[in-house]
């Protein structure tokens, strides 16, 4: 019983790797590879391979509603590389699954063409996707995109390590938009359809939905430019996966304290927005949304001046939020 079950199973992956090669085929789309020599890698003392995946269900739908699901594929590679970034480690490739009810050649195409571009952006290899038929899973013109990604980095160097001293200084790095989180809330409070998401706002500088859609913003060149100063990193987070509260516990261990100021002078115009409009009180913006900030990490005090202009002269825009209390367990926070 047990035998056959896993030859049926067998023989299904079987049929729909062979059915995702065909799709590939009848779309034109290019053969991309996936082997990486690691011989420029053997100078590291302990080279390390670390691995992240990231899926973008929330902005899918939004993307969707707005016919623009060709433009989402920058956001999963962006996630996954500044999830390399946040651990000083070098992105190698990138793969993708997407899975959709009947595939369509332009949707399919104009996917991958966003991650492509976003791979060179990023200086790294696009190894392939995975085209996956479910046609009892999603609707019509539904499609759910996933990233995996590959990094290398020096075991003695990777971010997050290191020890944190009183005074430590806590830094943000501004977003572009929500990046991927939130998207759930922010559909459900503000009542988001393709016609509301057309509409014009002054204080927005555009449509909300071309807001609500700026991809991801990518910061591997400035972390690497932070790192290749000599500055040590002491704890670095992606502020992805849930709100900024949660990626200030993530930054500090989970055991750590901190007492940061709410800054509302950074919170971009989208965010008020969502706060009145959407009726969302402040509290849980936090827990839900990055509040304009998509990267976190502590620096000494000592080095914090010099952290800022690097990042600075790299493009970022540097937040200063608060500083590490190693006594306590609890975020304070100040008005």
């Amino acid at each position: 019983m047990n035998c056959l079950s896993w030859s049926i199973g067998y023989g299904r992956l079987k049929n729909r790797k062979g059915r995702a090669e065909e799709l590939r085929e009848k779309f034109g789309l290019k053969k991309l590879h996936n082997e990486i020599l690691l011989d420029r890698f053997r100078t590291m003392s302990q080279p390390t391979l670390v691995s992240k995946t990231n899926g973008l269900s929330g902005k899918l739908y939004i993307a969707s509603q707005m016919d623009k699901i060709d433009k989402i594929g920058y956001d999963c590679v962006a996630a996954c590389v500044n999830d390399m970034a946040a651990l000083g480690a070098e992105p190698l490739f990138f793969y993708v699954n997407i899975s959709c009810v009947r595939p369509k050649a332009d949707k399919i195409k104009g996917i991958e063409e966003r991650i492509a571009q976003a791979c060179t952006e990023a200086r790294i290899q696009f190894a392939g996707s995975e085209i996956v038929e479910l046609p009892d899973t999603y609707a019509l013109d539904q499609y759910e995109i996933a990233g995996f990604i590959v990094g290398i980095v020096d075991r003695k160097k990777k971010i997050g390590d290191a020890q944190l001293a009183d005074g430590d200084i806590i830094m943000g790095l501004a977003s572009d938009g929500l990046h991927n989180n939130g998207y759930v809330l922010a559909r459900k409070q503000l009542f988001l359809s393709k016609a509301t998401m057309e509409v014009y706002y002054d204080t927005l500088g555009g449509t909300l939905g071309d807001q609500l859609l700026r991809p991801t913003r990518i910061y591997r060149a400035s972390m690497e430019r932070l790192m290749e100063s000599g500055i040590e990193i002491k704890s670095c987070v992606q502020v992805a996966h849930g709100g900024i509260d949660r990626a200030l516990h993530l930054l500090l261990h989970e055991k750590y304290g901190a007492v940061v100021k709410r800054r509302t002078d950074t919170i971009p115009p989208l965010y008020h927005m969502l706060h009145k409009d959407g009726n969302i009180d402040m509290q849980q913006m936090r827990e839900t949304f990055n509040m304009g900030i998509g990267m976190l990490l502590i620096v000494s005090e000592e080095n914090s001046e010099r952290a800022a202009e690097y990042l600075e002269e790299a493009g970022e825009n540097v937040i200063f939020l608060g500083l590490v209390e190693t006594e306590r367990e609890l975020i304070r926070y100040l008005e």
